[in-house]
């Protein structure tokens, strides 16, 4: 995987992740496949995991690649990401501010109004200028679950859609098209509700961390591992 693809994906799963465990009024744990269209025909299916206040998503295997990113593990309480390089026995830790670009929007995928979850998309969208019209699409079944769509469109030709999960307080897809017709957005599948082993959340023993410069080197294809 390239490295703006890299970026654009850690920022997109970190987001849906950051929601999913941020939220006190309702602490959900849950496991699920999901599934990632960046706008560029590229797909990728990745595992979740939602703890208590922690997260993980486990990325595929790219090939024979032995030097990219296999988890990211998120500790919103100390707020912690770590990157395992499982192959490299490596990790690399971002804290506090760092982490910033991360934790914000976290209103994108669990709703501060749960009754509208469109809300805050029509909010944002105003900030940046844009008219954006939300309506509900009623309720459907998705994967096996109930949820509630919302459709929105904007006055320049853009559309979409989101499917709220009222148990999972989650909204589980989102298809996005631009006004040039260009498709993206994400899809939680196979959702399973239960309580989350701890280790997973942790960085195993024995992995070593090693310093932002040469993850850098490392996305980049340079230095010697």
């Amino acid at each position: 995987m390239d490295t703006q693809a890299f970026s654009q994906l850690l920022a997109t799963t970190s987001l849906c992740l950051m929601l999913a465990v941020s939220t006190s009024a309702q602490k959900v744990e849950f496991s699920a496949d999901m599934r990632v269209s960046d706008g560029a025909g590229r797909t990728q299916t990745l595992k979740v995991f939602v703890g208590n206040m922690r997260a993980r998503f486990d990325l595929p295997k790219q090939g024979n690649d032995t030097s990219g990113i296999g988890s990211i593990l998120i500790d919103f309480d100390h707020q912690f990401i770590f990157l395992l390089i499982r192959q490299a026995n490596l990790y690399l830790q971002i804290e506090g501010s760092a982490g910033t670009p991360f934790y914000t929007g976290a209103w994108m995928f669990r709703p501060y109004s749960p009754e509208y979850p469109c809300n805050d998309w029509v909010s944002e969208a105003d900030r940046r200028g844009i008219t954006l019209r939300c309506k509900s699409g009623g309720q459907v079944i998705l994967d096996g679950r109930p949820t509630q769509r919302w459709d929105a469109s904007t006055l320049e030709g853009g559309h979409g859609s989101l499917w709220y999960d009222p148990k999972l307080n989650f909204i589980v897809k989102v298809l996005r098209v631009s006004k040039s017709g260009v498709q993206s957005g994400y899809e939680l599948q196979n959702a399973k509700q239960e309580s989350q082993p701890p280790a997973l959340f942790e960085v195993p023993n024995g992995v070593r961390k090693f310093t932002l410069t040469r993850f850098a080197d490392l996305l980049a294809g340079l230095g010697q591992w």
